[in-house]
């Protein structure tokens, strides 16, 4: 006597959370297809099919599709195989999070284009995010960074992720930067000061309290011939901008605990 458990379509359903649609649609790709009784016209799933179907949720929660899905299943897959695989996908991933901050990074130079100015004309500030190349962060894999500077780097930012996060904090406040100074902000005014604060808590939050990889950061910067071209004439136009607003902000005594870190 067969004692193994049967599910019905609906009781999977209502188990997993996914649609009996969907349910259908695996079953008629063979995805994870019902059972067929060989008494009866009654078609169910199995407690390995119910198996089977979390791994297919679990890869797809993982945003694989289904012919890579499906691939992986009917193989038999080596642990090597799988995480050959996820290391895709975690790049997939990367390349979607690097695209989601570098939106951002643009809607937030135009917003602070058209701050305290509702009727400001943004011609030159699309212009130059149309023409902004969003994979310029990349471009730093062919900078060359002596073997400190590398072994610091390495220290500090253990994934992907983490560079990407400092790059476009970094980046969403340049393109602020220029749409100031496209704008006619000043460096001393109230937009200016709160540009340079903000700054400045980017600088220390980019640095971690480490005098060691601010260091790095200077280095860089003085040595910034080898930067991507873009980012090098982005941080030449807003250097005074920058520069003048820090200063004021500092003058003014604000954040003396970072200005001694930074002498």
């Amino acid at each position: 006597m067969d004692k193994k458990r049967k599910f019905s379509i609906g009781e999977i359903s209502k188990l997993t959370g996914v649609t009996v649609r969907t349910l259908q649609y695996y079953d008629n790709i063979q995805l994870v297809p019902l059972q067929k009784s060989e008494t009866s016209r009654r078609r169910y799933y199995t407690e390995s099919d119910l198996t089977r179907l979390q791994q297919v949720l679990f890869y797809k929660s993982l945003g694989l599709k289904i012919k890579d899905i499906t691939k992986l299943l009917e193989e038999t897959t080596t642990a090597e195989q799988l995480r050959h695989v996820l290391e895709k996908q975690r790049e997939i991933f990367y390349y979607k999070l690097h695209d989601i901050k570098s939106n951002i990074a643009m809607i937030e130079a135009s917003l602070a284009g058209i701050e305290k100015n509702d009727s400001l004309t943004l011609g030159n500030l699309v212009q130059l995010i149309i023409s902004l190349n969003k994979d310029t962060v990349y471009q730093y894999k062919d900078v060359s960074f002596d073997k400190k500077s590398e072994d610091t780097f390495i220290e500090h930012y253990q994934n992907e992720e983490a560079i990407l996060e400092v790059y476009w904090d970094w980046k969403a406040l340049i393109l602020e930067a220029v749409a100031h100074i496209l704008n006619d902000i000043q460096p001393e005014s109230e937009q200016g000061q709160d540009f340079a604060k903000r700054w400045i808590e980017m600088v220390v939050s980019i640095s971690g309290g480490s005098q060691e990889l601010l260091d790095v950061y200077k280095d860089s910067y003085k040595n910034r011939e080898q930067w991507p071209k873009e980012d090098r004439q982005l941080i030449d136009f807003t250097n005074a901008f920058i520069d003048k607003a820090v200063d004021h902000y500092l003058s003014a005594g604000n954040s003396d605990d970072w200005r001694n870190t930074n002498d």
